[in-house]
C-alpha cells in the first residue's frame, strides 16, 4: 500500500550530478535502490551535504544578518537495542576513501586537544564555554556508540554545514576581516551534549579563529527555545489530541501494528509496549544500523519445527516502515491539533526571533544568531509559520534552516528616513530550509515580494579547508527568489497569531477552557 512516490528532488544539500548515494553509505543489508536511497536522505552523510539556495539575494538587496536553526548532527540511540557492540558509530569516517572528512575532523580535534588541554587553556575558553563549562567538547573517535550522544559522524557533519554557510555568508558579514564584535554573533543551545558539540564544530567551520573567541555560548533550558513563554497548559492538550490522532492512524493499519510489533522485538533489547506500537521510535532505532553501514539485528528464535533458527530484520520491512512514516508525516499538514500544539510551543522562539529582526534595523548587529536545537525545534518553528510538508516535520540529523535578513538600499535612498534611523519597511527575509526556499510556504508571506536572478553562479566545493577564504562561486540555474516583507512577521507575532485560539495573547490562549 505505501510506496515510495514523488520525484528523487533533494531535500537537502544532498546534490550530486548523478544522483547517486555513496555505497559505503549503506547497511549491508540494504542495496542502493530507489527506496533505500529515500532511507539514507535522513543520515544526511557529509560528502553529500553541500550548498542550496542560500544567499542568492544580490543587487539592490545588502545582507544584514543571519538566523541559523540546526539539528543536531548523527547521534546514537536513544533506546537500548541488540548488537550495538558491533555498531561503528564513526562510520568510516577515517578511512581513506573518506579524505575529506577525515581531514576535516582530524584537524578540529587537534584544534579542541590544544584548546582544552591542562594549563594551557586560552582565557577566553570559560568565558566562551558558559554554563556548558565541562561538557566533552567532542565525542570520542572510537566509534563507541553512546546513548543519545553525537557520533563522529555528526560533528563532521556540523563542520561541513559551517564550511559551506561560510563560503554563501561569510564575506556579506564579515567573517574573518576584523569586522564583527561580540555584540555580533549570538549562540544558543539546549542543555544537551549532542546539541552543544554541534554548535561548537559549526562555529568551528563558519568562524574565523578570531571571530571564534568572540562568542559565549548560551543555555536554552527548552528544545523549543522559548525562553521566558514555556508553562501552556493548553499546548500539552494540543499535543495528547494529535498523539492520539498518530495512534489511530497506526491502529487502523493493522499490517504496519503487525510489522512495528515484530521488528522491535528484535530491534530493542528490553521491548515494552510502548517501544512496541511506536514506528517513530523503531525506525529511530533503525537508523542506528542503517546510517553506520551495520548490520542490521537478529535474535535467536525458534521454526515451526521447533529447531533453532536466527531471526534477523529484513530489508523488506526496513523500506516498508519507512514508507508508512513518511505517509504518516504527509497527514500533519491536515492535523489542526499539530498546527496549534506548535503555535504555543514556538511563540517564545518566534518573540525571539523577531526581537533579534528589530535590532538587526535598528542597530544592524547582531550578524549571526545560531540555535542549535532538535528535530522537534525545527518542527515547530515551521509548522507555526505554516510551512507543514514531510521535509520539514521529519527534518534529518544535521538540517539547517536559515533565515535572511536583507535591506532594500534602493527603496531606503528613495523613502525617507526618520531622523531617529531605518524603518521596518526597508527589510525583508528569507527562509531557506536544508537549502530549499520556502519563503513562499510561509501563510503570512504568500504573494510575497518576487526577485528574479538574473545571473548564474559557479562553485567548486572540492577542497574546502578551514581558514580558507569565504569569497568561492557555485552554480545556480535562474529562478525566482522570494522576500518577505520583515513588517508581515511583526504584524503576524503581535496581531494575528492567537486567532486560532480566539484569544490576544499567550496567556489567554494557554488557558484550558471547559
Amino acid at each position: 500500500m505505501y510506496k515510495y512516490i514523488g520525484n528523487e528532488e533533494s531535500i537537502s544539500a544532498l546534490k550530486h550530478t548523478n544522483n547517486d548515494i555513496p555505497i559505503r553509505s549503506f547497511s549491508k543489508n540494504l542495496k542502493p535502490d530507489i527506496k533505500t536511497r529515500r532511507i539514507f536522505k535522513l543520515c544526511n552523510p557529509p560528502e553529500e551535504i553541500s550548498i542550496g539556495n542560500e544567499g542568492l539575494v544580490h543587487g539592490n538587496y545588502s545582507l544584514e544578518g543571519i538566523l541559523v536553526f540546526l539539528r543536531h548532527g548523527d547521534r546514537g540511540p536513544l533506546a537500548h537495542v541488540r548488537n550495538i557492540s558491533n555498531v561503528n558509530c564513526a562510520g568510516d569516517l577515517f578511512n581513506s576513501d573518506n579524505f575529506d572528512s577525515d581531514i576535516n575532523f582530524r584537524s578540529y580535534e587537534y584544534f579542541l586537544q590544544n584548546l582544552s588541554t591542562p594549563g594551557k587553556s586560552p582565557s577566553f575558553l570559560s568565558q566562551f564555554l558558559g554554563p556548558f563549562h565541562g561538557f566533552p567538547l567532542i565525542p570520542p573517535s572510537s566509534g563507541e556508540c553512546q546513548l543519545g550522544q553525537l557520533t563522529p559522524v555528526g560533528v563532521s557533519q556540523h563542520l561541513k554545514t559551517g564550511q559551506i554557510l561560510r563560503i554563501v555568508y561569510g564575506d556579506k558579514l564579515g567573517v574573518g576581516n576584523g569586522s564583527l564584535s561580540s555584540d555580533d554573533i549570538a549562540v544558543y543551545s539546549t542543555r544537551y551534549r549532542r546539541t552543544f558539540q554541534s554548535a561548537l564544530s559549526f562555529l568551528y567551520a563558519f568562524l574565523s579563529s578570531d571571530d571564534f573567541q568572540k562568542v559565549t555560548l548560551r543555555e536554552s533550558q527548552s528544545i523549543a527555545f522559548c525562553f521566558n513563554d514555556c508553562a501552556c497548559p493548553a499546548a500539552e492538550k494540543f499535543r495528547h489530541r494529535f498523539s492520539a490522532e498518530s495512534a489511530e492512524h497506526f491502529r487502523s493499519h493493522p499490517a504496519v501494528v503487525k510489522l512495528v510489533s515484530t521488528v522491535a522485538e528484535i530491534v530493542f533489547e528490553m521491548p515494552d509496549p510502548t517501544l512496541t506500537s511506536d514506528p517513530i521510535a523503531l525506525r529511530d532505532a533503525l537508523l542506528t544500523y542503517v546510517c553506520h553501514g551495520a548490520q542490521l539485528p537478529c535474535i535467536d528464535g525458534l521454526t515451526l519445527n521447533k529447531l533453532p533458527q536466527e531471526i534477523c530484520v529484513r530489508m523488506e520491512q526496513v523500506t516498508g516502515l519507512f514508507a508508512y512514516t513518511e505517509w504518516e508525516a504527509r497527514q500533519y499538514v491536515k492535523s489542526s491539533n499539530l498546527k496549534r500544539y506548535c503555535l504555543l510551543r514556538a511563540y517564545g522562539l518566534l518573540r525571539d526571533v523577531v526581537s533579534h529582526m528589530l535590532r538587526i534595523i535598528s542597530e544592524r548587529k547582531p550578524k549571526l544568531i545560531v540555535y542549535s536545537g532538535h528535530d522537534r525545534t525545527l518542527q515547530y518553528l515551521t509548522t507555526a509559520l505554516g510551512v507543514i510538508s514531510d521535509i520539514t516535520t521529519a527534518p534529518h540529523y544535521a538540517s539547517r534552516l536559515v533565515l535572511e535578513v536583507y535591506k532594500n538600499k534602493e527603496q531606503q535612498l528613495t523613502s525617507k528616513q526618520p531622523k531617529d534611523g531605518p524603518i521596518a519597511r526597508d527589510f525583508f527575509f528569507r527562509l531557506v530550509f536544508n537549502g530549499r526556499d520556502l519563503t513562499n510556504h510561509i501563510h503570512f508571506c504568500k504573494g510575497a515580494t518576487s526577485i528574479m536572478v538574473h545571473q548564474s553562479h559557479k562553485t567548486n566545493m572540492t577542497d574546502i579547508p578551514h581558514n580558507a577564504t569565504n569569497s568561492q562561486t557555485w552554480t545556480k540555474k535562474q529562478s525566482p527568489i522570494y522576500l518577505c516583507p520583515i513588517e508581515s512577521i511583526i504584524r503576524f507575532l503581535h496581531d494575528d497569531y492567537f486567532l486560532s485560539f480566539n484569544a490576544t495573547n499567550f496567556k489567554d490562549a494557554c488557558a484550558i477552557h471547559n
